[in-house]
């Protein structure tokens, strides 16, 4: 077992120095079942105090389930009400108001989500506690806004905090910031880091969604009349993932725009190879015009789909395949059948996790339009077109040229793209490929700066991963590292404890661990662990002392499993930096 109390006491022996941190008495409970059933204002709360903010003060809150608070005098200004799409011009063009993280997030009564306040004459906590993404597309997590009579503001977010709530662009947005209302939107910062501002609004915007960084961490905001220091709270628990685990094999690979498309003529191809591709961009494209014999796919549909025979079997990861099923959005389907729908609204979760693998530009295009262009298909010479051709998109008459070229003897696949439009909120775009079922998310891939040769198996495979379970504050008994993605082959794992973070990693293949990195110095402590197998997953609990002296402790971690996928056949996860605190 590991024994790090004793180390750890005698490394600091000075007193913690006061803080301000994540609060666990939540308070008074706001919500009833009735009540939390997603898009919902909570009645006005007082604050407890005048809360100053740009030379004004204010008594009272008005909590909404999408992470955020307006600030009112009984009222006045009237709150804004609830709303789903955040955006940072937004924040800071009406009313007062503070945002922990304003996204499409509810705390439904059926994920145990609550509302709390805890008022004080010199503070005010509200906690959103087991918070999820709309339609569930992340897991419960907890923030928690704490407001002081100073005018700090201090954030805390759990584990899992993000922004991925639907599949709709404008609700995946997240903001954090605050701001006293109707004033021009500023330069956005990063909080992510320690800085300063001069304006009194202060605010970061993350577009894309699961881009949130502040997860497992807090912030805290001084003001300085005008503007902010912004700064990650002294003595404050907390956990950072970094890094990633081995042995990750990626099936899927996508980039997202929500504006500013940068692939116009430009070609994306996939080489057929062995069990997978290798994709690459340094290949030039040619566009091949449609003759006369193309055939228009789904023809006078906006929402359609049809299936296409190929003049020969050709080689996919799902294997042979004498079919494809073509939909009007830009998604090219190794399949037999239409899939009985076709969806508008691109989504990174469903295209990596959809049933079908997937070659897909998908956007919301409409070959209906009035003035649109086609979407045909046609072989010539074992090669299989598929072309939009000057298709509009919906919200706005742009063309947009592309084409798919598949090589049915080989299998190779490439993407010629030509001019691009309409990529642009709320019709945001997807490239992509994705191999049918779920995929490990490989994150997103910036195509106009790829350089060489990305390689995707047929079997996507997660990296072994190593996260906490709770906050490592003083006191915890019951702080605990959690793996996942486990080898099926030995029930034992081991843990690695180190006093500083190796970040970026050091490449271990000169032990025979190919892809796999340490990220801890490892010369504290290690210790095994039990693995349930076949699930691939194991937890070690690390009871942290209640001792002052500890605060302010920062520990790198790292699993290892046993595997057969590396010479050595040991696996490694991400690294884990470990902050004890209050």
């Amino acid at each position: 077992m590991l024994k790090l109390a004793l180390p750890l006491a005698f490394a600091l022996l000075a007193p913690a120095a006061a803080a301000q941190c994540f609060e666990s008495a939540f308070g008074t409970a706001l919500g009833t079942p009735a009540i939390l059933i997603g898009d919902i204002q909570l009645p006005i709360q007082p604050i407890g105090f005048a809360f100053p903010l740009a030379g004004a003060t204010y008594t009272d809150v008005h909590i909404t389930d999408k992470g955020y608070v307006w600030l009112s005098n009984a009222g006045l200004p009237a709150p804004g009400g609830v709303d789903f799409s955040a955006t940072a011009g937004e924040l800071a063009s009406q009313g007062p108001r503070i945002a922990a993280l304003w996204s499409d997030l509810q705390s439904l009564a059926a994920n145990n989500g609550q509302i709390y306040i805890n008022s004080t004459p010199s503070r005010c906590v509200i906690t959103w506690e087991n918070t999820t993404c709309y339609l569930n597309n992340c897991g419960p997590f907890t923030m928690q806004l704490q407001m002081m009579a100073t005018g700090e503001v201090s954030f805390f977010w759990g584990p899992g905090a993000t922004n991925n709530s639907t599949t709709v662009p404008v609700w995946q947005v997240g903001v954090c910031g605050i701001s006293p209302g109707a004033v021009p939107l500023p330069a956005a910062s990063n909080l992510s880091t320690n800085g300063v501002t001069i304006d009194n609004t202060l605010v970061e915007e993350w577009l894309a969604p699961n881009t949130f960084d502040m997860a497992s961490r807090g912030l805290h905001l001084v003001p300085t009349s005008p503007g902010w220091v912004f700064q990650l709270p002294a003595n404050c628990a907390g956990t950072q993932a970094y890094g990633i685990g081995c042995i990750q094999a990626n099936d899927s690979i996508y980039e997202e725009w929500v504006a500013g498309f940068d692939l116009n003529n430009s070609t994306v191809t996939w080489l057929r190879a062995g069990n997978g591709y290798a994709l690459l961009t340094s290949i030039p494209g040619t566009f091949v015009t449609p003759s006369l014999s193309a055939i228009n796919i789904a023809t006078g549909q906006l929402d359609g789909e049809q299936v296409v025979t190929l003049s020969g079997a050709m080689p996919t990861a799902s294997g042979p395949t004498t079919t494809l099923n073509i939909t009007t959005k830009g998604q090219i389907e190794v399949a037999s059948t239409t899939n009985g729908g076709v969806d508008f609204t691109p989504s990174v979760p469903e295209l990596l996790n959809g049933a079908r693998t997937t070659f897909a530009l998908w956007h919301d295009y409409d070959q209906t339009d009035l003035g649109s262009g086609l979407i045909l298909f046609e072989q010539i010479a074992g090669i299989a077109y598929i072309t939009w051709n000057g298709v509009h998109s919906f919200s706005s008459s742009v063309p947009s040229t592309f084409q798919f070229q598949f090589d049915v003897a080989t299998g190779n696949v490439a993407l010629v793209i030509g001019t691009m439009g309409g990529f642009a909120s709320p019709d945001n775009g997807i490239l992509g490929y994705s191999v049918g079922g779920p995929s490990p998310n490989p994150g997103s891939t910036d195509f106009s700066a790829l350089a060489g040769v990305i390689n995707l198996g047929d079997v996507g495979l997660a990296g072994l991963a190593l996260a906490a379970t709770g906050q490592p504050q003083v006191g915890n008994a019951s702080f605990a590292l959690a793996t996942s993605n486990v080898p099926n082959l030995v029930p034992i794992g081991i843990l690695f404890f180190g006093s500083a973070v190796v970040n970026p990693g050091l490449d271990l293949s000169f032990l025979g661990m190919p892809g796999c990195f340490a990220y801890t110095n490892g010369n504290l402590a290690s210790g095994s662990f039990p693995v349930a197998l076949p699930a691939g997953t194991g937890s070690f609990t690390l009871a942290i002392p209640n001792n002052p002296g500890l605060v302010g402790v920062s520990l790198s971690a790292q699993s290892l499993c046993f595997t057969l996928a590396t010479p050595f056949n040991l696996a490694s996860s991400n690294g884990l930096q470990i902050n004890i605190g209050l």
